[in-house]
């Protein structure tokens, strides 16, 4: 019997059949962004220059950005999806001009000397 059949005999397709088969239709089967992001990094709307390919979640990014400063972690729980899937999404509006960063001049990675500081802190408070 044929995985279809299978299916159909269970009760048909559920969500959780295709919950790993929708990131990957979302991202065109993309796994990795254009460019580099961090799950800080915060975006704003800005009127796009170029014809963006538009599905749901590119314009719910476009309509939650359009309010104020979203960061890509936000932006991820606040479309239930998994963050990856929202940095090859968001990339693409970047690239497209339809986003902007509304942080660029942030450093884009943290200095270790502060993040070493930061845990030993940490530590010697609990």
């Amino acid at each position: 019997m044929g995985r279809c059949c299978d299916m159909e005999a269970r009760g048909g397709w559920s969500d959780n059949a295709l919950g790993d088969i929708r990131p990957y239709t979302i991202t065109g089967g993309r796994t990795r962004p254009r460019r580099k992001l961090h799950l800080t990094t915060c975006l704003v709307t800005r009127p796009a220059r170029h014809q963006v390919a538009m599905n749901l979640e590119s314009e719910s990014l476009l309509l939650l950005c359009s309010a104020s400063p979203r960061s890509v972690a936000e932006l991820a729980a606040r479309l239930h999806q998994p963050v990856q899937v929202v940095k090859v999404l968001v990339s693409d509006l970047l690239e497209a001009e339809a986003l902007a960063l509304a942080n660029p001049s942030s450093p884009a990675d943290p200095d270790a000397h502060l993040l070493e500081a930061l845990l030993h802190g940490l530590r010697t408070r609990l």
